[in-house]
């Protein structure tokens, strides 16, 4: 069970109406009428009572919201907040004390899970949710709710006008297989090296035929999208990365893929948070020249082919972008490196702890990042490659 961040609590910081909408919520649960709000939060420690709320700003000010009517302060300052405390009291105890917002527990509420309930990701929710209404529309049942237009337009598609019926629809989510980070000679790839082999490795959602063959969905949920995020302690450890020593095989062929500097590569990790980093970062950034023979071959294993991209947008709209990703387009020119490739040591602003590599052509942006995934931690612990697409061949949006 997860805990609240700051961002659920800042408003409109981020932009994102779904944290305004949880901002609002944190205090009106403490101050809103007892008809419409539950004055008790879920915590680490038990069901806590809230009777007033304390926030301390990025400019060390701390304010304390005493009644409902202050609900306009606490919102226009919500964006610089720094942390916040709810005042009050544990069920039964009488004595006052304070919670810190991040032992405070993310609820279904605040957009989390019941306490108790297995933890169940949005994504995980969608495919479950875009299975449910594809199995509706094959069996005549009533398709509708979310997702019922791309579910209808895709079997469609998939049944070739009644000439490959489907059979049954089998969410696979938990089950897919590992993709890890591999090298042969000096070429990287994503295992399997083939791109025609992972339809059936990456499936989220299969579609079973009549006729004994199977269709592979990749269902992805949200603004942010990557076809990969191997680990990365295969090909560096934090130690090797301290001593200055890439020595791993695929970690040497990554560097030399993407034409890094190892001692760079490694001094944005070691020196993280410096400022004469950022500096040097800024300085060691920029156009590389790569084989880009290498990248495009590492980045047809990454995509993947014979598997049908499902994309839901991660609002109330419920769209759902839909494309097959055709062994044909990936071979050629989805996975062409078409422009130069650009280094950022530290990230754009070489003041982070990653690097990114950006490429595109006519169909995809891509962003391949080396990072840590794990909060707290410097040390890079996966390799991403993030895109955005452009102009895909017959996308439909629905």
């Amino acid at each position: 069970m997860g805990q609240l961040a700051t961002k659920h609590i800042a408003g409109a910081k981020t932009g994102s109406k779904e944290y305004i909408r949880t901002t609002e919520l944190f205090f009106d649960k403490v101050f809103g009428k007892k008809s419409s709000f539950n004055h008790d939060f879920a915590t680490k420690k038990g069901v806590f009572t809230a009777e007033s709320i304390e926030v301390t700003y990025t400019n060390n000010k701390t304010l304390t919201f005493k009644k409902a009517t202050d609900k306009k302060d606490f919102i226009k300052g919500a964006p610089e907040t720094k942390e916040a405390f709810l005042i009050g009291k544990y069920k039964g105890s009488k004595a006052r004390e304070r919670v810190r917002h991040t032992h405070i527990t993310k609820t279904i509420e605040f957009g989390g899970q019941p306490v108790g309930s297995k933890k169940e990701s949005k994504g995980t929710i969608f495919e479950r949710e875009f299975t449910n209404r594809l199995k509706e529309c094959i069996n005549g049942e009533v398709c509708e709710g979310k997702y019922h237009q791309a579910a209808g337009w895709l079997i469609g598609q998939l049944e070739k006008g009644g000439k490959n019926p489907i059979q049954d629809v089998k969410q696979l989510g938990g089950q897919n297989a590992s993709r890890p980070f591999e090298v042969a000679g000096s070429q990287p790839f994503i295992a399997p090296r083939d791109h025609k082999a992972h339809g059936k490795v990456l499936t989220d959602i299969d579609v079973f035929h009549q006729n004994g063959t199977i269709t592979h969905l990749s269902a992805k949920l949200g603004p942010s999208l990557t076809f990969i995020n191997p680990g990365s302690k295969t090909l560096f450890s934090d130690q090797d990365i301290k001593d200055h020593d890439i020595n791993k095989n695929k970690g040497i062929a990554l560097l030399k893929m993407l034409n890094l500097d190892e001692d760079t590569f490694c001094n944005v990790f070691n020196n993280f948070g410096k400022t004469a980093q950022k500096k040097k970062n800024l300085k060691h950034s920029g156009v590389k020249k790569v084989k880009k023979n290498v990248l495009e071959n590492f980045v047809k294993s990454a995509m993947g082919s014979n598997y049908w991209m499902i994309h839901a947008t991660d609002n109330s709209s419920h769209q759902v972008n839909m494309y097959y990703m055709d062994p044909t387009d990936v071979e050629g020119s989805y996975s062409k490196v078409a422009s130069g490739v650009e280094v950022f040591y530290g990230g754009r602003d070489g003041s982070g702890k990653r690097i990114d590599i950006a490429f595109e052509n006519n169909h995809f942006s891509f962003n391949l990042n080396i990072r840590s995934k794990a909060g707290g931690t410097t040390y890079p612990t996966n390799i991403m490659l993030d895109y955005k697409t452009k102009s895909v061949k017959n996308k439909v949006t629905l």
